[in-house]
């Protein structure tokens, strides 16, 4: 990802640009490897300014949120075997490297994250957001409480009544996209088991 453009691109709207936390994929070697290539789109960091994702999981994933996500993204990766055999800080180190991540809004936040402001930076954001989303070039999104600003950033044909109901397949983009919750405060054998339900549904 050309950063250069967001700094410019921040620097147009008046926002200070060491402000930005980069992110995107986290071991391209690794990346480059997997036939399942799976984006997690999150909301913000919290208080990391000028800071970058990748350097979070050198020796592995640190904080529990980034450990739930090692273990869906072990599922997704490994057709969900039992939760039991993709515990493990082993398989959590391994899998961190396959994934990419990224954040609607780069700016740092706080612990609380603001949707409103969040959706808003999306917004404007809009178009390097896909420019990032097409360099990474994942066949699996997965909407980490940020669905509703996937659909319109992506232009998602949905169900307006239950847009929640089942993963959409972006035809422009070849690329599954998968309405899910945020990985902080969760029950994580029950979100585990609960997205192999939701994967379930694409037949």
């Amino acid at each position: 990802m050309d950063w250069g453009k967001w700094i410019e691109h921040y620097q147009a709207l008046g926002i200070k640009s060491d402000r930005i936390c980069r992110d995107g994929i986290f071991d391209d070697s690794e990346w480059g490897k997997v036939e399942k290539k799976i984006l997690f789109v999150m909301k913000e960091v919290n208080k990391w300014e000028d800071g970058n994702l990748k350097d979070l999981f050198i020796d592995g994933p640190k904080y529990q949120m980034w450990h739930t996500v090692s273990r869906w993204a072990a599922g997704i990766l490994y057709n969900f075997p039992k939760y039991e055999k993709i515990d493990t800080l082993d398989i959590m180190k391994e899998v961190i490297r396959k994934i990419a991540s990224i954040n609607l809004k780069k700016i740092s936040g706080g612990p609380a994250s603001n949707m409103s402001a969040i959706n808003a930076y999306a917004y404007t954001d809009r178009e390097l957001l896909l420019e990032q989303i097409d360099e990474i070039q994942p066949n699996i999104i997965v909407a980490c409480g940020t669905f509703d600003s996937v659909i319109w950033l992506l232009g998602l044909e949905i169900n307006p009544d239950n847009p929640y109901e089942k993963p959409i397949f972006d035809k422009k983009r070849n690329i599954l996209v998968v309405p899910w919750r945020h990985p902080a405060r969760v029950n994580n054998k029950n979100t585990y088991n609960e997205l192999k339900e939701m994967i379930a549904k694409i037949a």
